[in-house]
């Protein structure tokens, strides 16, 4: 009987709780403005980020819910006679970090080592640091120089909570003609129409668990520009349905020269579908649809015969050799195996095999005569003949 051991079980309850703690404790103390940074020391008192505290609100509110905004402020902080503001953005999850920061980085910031995810230009620097999004702007400052400071600043925050990987959609877009920096991932319609306004309303589907990615693309020098939306659905049956309507929406693929609709040209695979909008050629939109990668492989259908295939005559053929050569095995191992028998028999009788010691025989006892194991396969010797009564 197997004995029951509590120790592993309370060692993996223990390791448990101790993470489950530790992304309690991330959650209920999100990071907040450090008193101090790289000699940059608080001025005046944080502000709380609300729909009414900021010019841009009225327009970014909307898309900051559809990011999972949780809470917000903005800290003052000045050295040597200069100030700088500092903005600190709590999200909800990752996947509403990552699209805030993207969203909200403008297609001239270069790429920073502050972060795996930050960028910097002359008087602005965006920095992702777990699901926390810092805005750093300030007049007068060169940001280029001053960015160990910044280092600094995402120190003091504390340590990063990231409940689970950023998101990935980004490496559907292709490579061709992208320019760098334009990439948005998208999770609501505001945020859409926002940065490619095509139509109003939810016409993407987000309300149908969708995701999007959109990147701008040049072609033929700077002539011609196309934004590409990537829309990611949860299965392949809800991204067909939504080609469906798009159809009564939109001038779907320039089938209607004469149509005051928007013209769009989409592309479906698996749950990936593409879509192009912009001032291209039906040509140009096409041949960017075709680089669209899903990212997955799926065989709807068993693979058929081909020339390589062998024909029925050959695998009869095959089935009949095969047999023979199994039925000839199987005579040889049993004549092997028989002959060994009767052989070493022969030479050694009752040495090796049925040993009169060694063999136990059922008698029914219907004859006088006792069973004697010496008499199998004819090993006994003849028995000697009576001798012959003399007569009186």
């Amino acid at each position: 009987m197997r004995c029951f051991q509590p120790i592993p079980l309370l060692v993996l309850l223990a390791c448990a709780l101790a993470l489950t703690g530790s992304a309690t404790a991330l959650a209920a103390n999100p990071p907040a403005a450090p008193a101090s940074f790289a000699g940059w020391s608080q001025s005046g008192t944080p502000q709380t980020i609300a729909p009414a505290s900021d010019t841009r609100w009225p327009g970014l509110w909307p898309i900051f819910q559809e990011y999972g905004f949780s809470s917000g402020e903005v800290q003052q902080y000045s050295k040597d006679g200069k100030t700088l503001s500092v903005a600190l953005y709590r999200m909800k999850d990752s996947s509403g970090a990552y699209g805030l920061y993207s969203f909200l980085r403008a297609p001239g910031m270069g790429r920073a080592d502050i972060t795996d995810h930050s960028c910097i230009s002359d008087s602005r620097v965006l920095i992702l640091d777990g699901i926390t999004v810092v805005e750093i702007t300030g007049p007068g400052l060169d940001f280029l120089k001053i960015r160990p400071d910044f280092k600094v600043l995402v120190d003091a925050l504390g340590p990063a909570a990231v409940d689970s990987p950023y998101p990935d959609l980004f490496k559907r877009l292709p490579l061709r003609g992208f320019q760098e920096g334009t990439d948005r991932y998208i999770l609501g319609p505001a945020a859409l129409q926002s940065a490619v306004p095509i139509a109003e309303g939810d016409w993407a589907g987000f309300a149908n668990g969708a995701e999007a990615e959109i990147g701008q693309y040049r072609f033929n020098g700077e002539n011609h520009t196309a934004t590409l939306i990537v829309i990611d659905y949860p299965t392949p049956q809800v991204a067909s349905k939504m080609l469906k309507e798009w159809a009564g929406k939109f001038n779907l693929d320039a089938q209607d020269a004469d149509s005051k609709k928007p013209t769009i040209y989409a592309s479906r695979k698996l749950t990936i579908v593409g879509v192009v909008s912009g001032e291209i050629s039906a040509t140009e939109a096409k041949a960017l649809l075709s680089h669209l990668d899903s990212g997955e492989e799926l065989t709807w259908n068993e693979p058929g015969f081909s020339l390589s295939d062998a024909n029925i005559n050959a695998v009869i053929a095959s089935i009949i050799v095969g047999t023979g050569i199994l039925c000839m095995f199987t005579l040889v191992a049993g004549l092997a195996f028989g002959g060994v028998r009767l052989v070493v028999k022969r030479i050694l009788p009752g040495r090796i095999f049925d040993r009169g010691s060694a063999m136990n025989v059922l008698q029914l006892g219907l004859a006088s005569k006792p069973i004697n194991s010496d008499d199998f396969y004819g090993m006994a010797k003849a028995p000697s003949p009576l001798p012959a009564s003399r007569e009186s």
